[in-house]
């Protein structure tokens, strides 16, 4: 009896299929409401005709819903009461955390073992002694006029490029080795910087007529004319835009140039700068160095390939730069003790260079002696892995400049690392820029960059002191063979 009472006190809810709630009782409560309070009859008609049209609207929309969600809980309640043992349980499936990328730099990070994108082929080598691999390697990586000619080609392609949206552009380009020769990390540490050359006074205009307000500030200028640079090459071009490095003194950007420019047989990375220096700076000092001793050019392209095959020098992730490595080269050049004597002057007596450095006053005294041109290159790279591996950092300083070994000078700043426990700190590589004396190179480095520094010249110092480890012995120092480890790691 009860149940009829309840199913008749609400007909229309019994129509549609659907249980009454609030809604019906708030309906009721205003119809009432409206029928005591003394309205217009045109005004109490719209009045209910709309309330009925609200509920209505109501109704049909939880019966909508209703069946979806009705369908999920017949699931979850119909698998745990199945008790065939032919069907399968039903498992929870759990989206996977995501970890973040971004850490603290200079944290250690697992770098384990990983599959890297580009295949990783061995070389191989016709010598059978570490001097014969080392020569036959050098006349692989040595930069050749084919690939300064594509080079030059190229920032020809780019400056017409842009010479639309920024008059009076100019554009050089340089190339550190074979290009004919691709490697799997190439696009991680390129072997061609282009440098665009902008007015100032023509970026500003640019800038101040765009809607939203951009700093004056030089730097702030250059890297707005650097990501304009990118977008022009990427839209008008067809580059491929890899990665974007800010962190540094001289912002740049990574592009991919394509092979159908018709410049290059295959796809090439390049680093972009907008008025940058320094790779003028590395391209004279490398060109200037096998003027003098061509032992010493062959030295510094084959440290600069050591250190990109073990991951060494991304300068993006705290690692020294490849120009910082020729740096390190010319000053063992230098300072090391040898019978033969130095294979390379002070750089301020480098006359092809004399107009870059800061002073140009500087006398030649230093003599080149017959012997030292002569020393194996092989010889060259093992004692460049014992000196900086038993290198007394905190003591001495990287002076290329004066070619003295001996303390930092007083207008270079000191470099201080601090370690992961964010408590203790210790003092890093100072490494002081010939062209800027008052910039130390070496504070972009973290602990964690350091410590691999350290752990790659203790590496190479020991197979290189031990011949008969190696089974070949450039292999197993790590040339033309990139370390397996993932990049953001690096």
């Amino acid at each position: 009896m009860s149940m009829s009472m309840k199913a008749s006190s609400n007909p229309l809810g019994s129509m549609i299929g659907i249980q009454p709630s609030n809604n019906l009782l708030i309906l009721l409560v205003l119809t009432a409401i409206c029928i005591v309070v003394p309205l217009d009859l045109t005004q109490l008609i719209f009045a209910c005709l709309g309330a009925f049209c609200y509920y209505v609207v109501q109704l049909l929309q939880r019966t909508v819903s209703l069946p979806a969600s009705g369908t999920k809980k017949l699931k979850a309640c119909t698998a745990p009461d199945s008790d065939s043992s032919s069907e399968r349980p039903i498992r929870e499936v759990r989206k996977p955390k995501r970890i973040p990328t971004t850490r603290k730099p200079g944290t250690h990070v697992d770098t384990q073992a990983q599959t890297p994108a580009v295949p990783i082929v061995a070389p191989k080598f016709e010598g059978h002694s570490l001097q014969e691999e080392v020569q036959e390697l050098v006349s692989q990586i040595m930069p050749t006029a084919a690939s300064q000619r594509g080079v030059d080609r190229l920032a020809e392609a780019i400056r017409v490029m842009l010479a639309s949206s920024l008059p009076e552009v100019e554009v050089v380009g340089f190339a550190s080795s074979d290009l004919s020769r691709g490697r799997a990390n190439g696009v991680a540490v390129p072997d061609v910087d282009i440098v665009i050359n902008v007015r100032p006074d023509r970026v500003s205009p640019k800038v101040a007529s765009r809607p939203a307000k951009v700093s004056t500030d030089p730097r702030m200028l250059q890297k707005w004319a650097l990501r304009h640079c990118a977008d022009r090459l990427v839209s008008a071009g067809g580059f491929k835009f890899r990665r974007s490095g800010f962190r540094g003194n001289e912002p740049k950007m990574t592009l991919l140039v394509p092979s159908e420019l018709g410049i290059f047989n295959q796809a090439v990375p390049i680093d972009i700068a907008v008025n940058a220096v320094s790779p003028l700076h590395s391209a004279a000092l490398l060109t200037e160095c096998g003027n003098i001793s061509p032992r010493s050019k062959e030295l510094i392209l084959l440290i600069r390939r050591w250190a990109k095959d073990r991951g060494v020098c991304h300068a993006p992730k705290g690692h020294l730069s490849p120009y910082v490595w020729s740096l390190l080269a010319v000053y063992y050049l230098q300072v090391a003790e040898r019978s033969e004597g130095a294979l390379l002057p002070p750089v301020e007596e480098f006359e092809a260079i004399a107009h870059l450095l800061p002073d140009r006053g500087a006398k030649k005294t230093w003599q080149a002696k017959e012997e030292a041109m002569n020393v194996p290159v092989s010889q060259l790279l093992r004692g460049f892995m014992q000196f900086y591996n038993n290198f007394p950092w905190k003591q001495q300083a990287i002076c290329v400049l004066k070619g003295v070994a001996g303390p930092a000078p007083l207008s270079l700043p000191i470099n201080l690392i601090e370690h992961d426990d964010g408590k203790t700190v210790e003092c890093g590589p100072n490494i002081e820029d010939p062209f800027a004396p008052k910039t130390n190179l070496g504070s972009s480095m973290t602990w964690w960059s350091f410590q691999r520094l350290r752990e790659e010249l203790a590496r190479a110092t020991s197979l290189l002191t031990e011949e008969h480890a190696l089974e070949p012995e450039l292999i197993a120092l790590g040339f033309g063979l990139e370390i397996k480890r993932s990049l953001s790691s690096n």
